[in-house]
């Protein structure tokens, strides 16, 4: 495998991380991200090539771990990813933090905000924090985030607060939202205040309406398409559902598909069945239903190339070998994995 091309801004002697990677990243991601991030870093400052296996065997990591922390990275925008002909990694461009912007998945992604915050001043900040109802709400903000808001932290309020026009009850739920889906990320809360904008709330009332209506409708439709018409979805079924969204990033047309995909193998619902096709698809980079018919495509050729043919010229038959009168096969392994899937079930 080529090495992969490293791009980005480049420092002497020292790897320098952002402070705003580490007020606004760092906390989300797990210890292997941590690792491969400050690594490719430390690569760009000595000009050292890299490959997914060098990465890999550095951090005794196998290569879909290390595909899966650079997707991830990728997904938050603060790497871009370049992918050749194969769809190999092929080169690495690692992003300031502080102009990566991270989508709230499940908002269609066609509709991420484009707008830029303005350039708030120190004067600026001091005149927004001296407000008596802004008091209020930093110190509220601070117990959810269980943090001190960095100067970086109030431009984000300050935005949300003038550009956006929130009222402080309604950036108090805002953050209340948040830091109940576990997303605690300035980034995320700023971006989620966006796309509420763009959804025309207004006031506390619009915003738990617009959750409401959004939330539900895919839960209740990820049932539907088990055939469940008869019940709320129970804890475990809203955690599988909220993966598929949030870790894997899949639309709920790629969701749907692996459920059909699933009703057509078993024949009855399973989360957990549709969650090894969901995880298969990510773990090889499917991201579209085009994708899914070029992994199909794969696949079928492959199965004709380990499956022999039933139309295929007759050959002389020998006499069976009495100490070899078992009939040797091929095996699909996609297809072994499937049936004990099923067998599990």
């Amino acid at each position: 495998m080529s090495g992969i091309v490293l791009r980005g801004n480049r420092y002497s002697g020292n790897t320098i991380v952002s402070n705003c990677f580490i007020d606004e990243y760092m906390a989300d991601a797990n210890g292997a991200q941590l690792k491969i991030y400050l690594y490719l870093m430390m690569c760009i400052e000595a000009d050292d090539p890299v490959t997914v296996s060098s990465i890999a065997d550095k951090f005794n990591y196998t290569e879909t771990d290390i595909i899966r922390s650079l997707l991830y990275w990728a997904r938050k925008g603060i790497i871009t990813l370049e992918f050749d002909d194969d769809r190999n990694v092929s080169g690495i461009i690692l992003n300031d933090p502080s102009e990566a912007c991270e989508t709230e998945v499940n908002i269609p992604r066609k509709s991420a905000d484009k707008r830029r915050r303005p350039t708030y001043t120190a004067g600026d900040l001091n005149e927004f924090g001296s407000r008596k109802e802004i008091k209020q709400l930093i110190f509220v903000t601070e117990q959810y985030l269980s943090k001190a808001l960095s100067p970086t932290d109030m431009k984000t309020m300050l935005f949300i607060y003038d550009e956006l026009g929130f009222s402080t009850d309604l950036i108090e739920f805002l953050i209340e939202y948040c830091v109940c889906k576990k997303k605690t990320s300035m980034r995320y809360i700023e971006q989620t205040a966006i796309n509420w904008k763009e959804a025309g709330v207004t006031t506390v009332i619009d915003a738990k309406s617009h959750i409401k209506s959004f939330g539900n409708n895919d839960y209740f439709t990820v049932l539907k398409a088990f055939g469940i018409t008869d019940r709320k979805p129970v804890e475990s079924e809203v955690a599988y559902i909220d993966c598929w969204k949030d870790e894997y990033g899949f639309s709920m047309d790629m969701i749907l598909e692996a459920i059909s995909r699933t009703m057509k193998a078993i024949a009855h619902p399973s989360f957990s069945y549709a969650d090894s096709i969901l995880k298969r698809w990510f773990e090889n980079e499917v991201l579209t239903i085009g994708d899914i018919e070029k992994l199909d495509e794969a696949h079928a050729r492959r199965k004709a190339q380990t499956v022999p043919g039933r139309a295929a010229s007759p050959k002389a038959v020998k006499p069976p070998n009495k100490f070899r009168n078992f009939e040797e096969r091929q095996y699909d392994f996609d297809e072994l994995e499937e049936e004990l899937l099923k067998k599990r079930m």
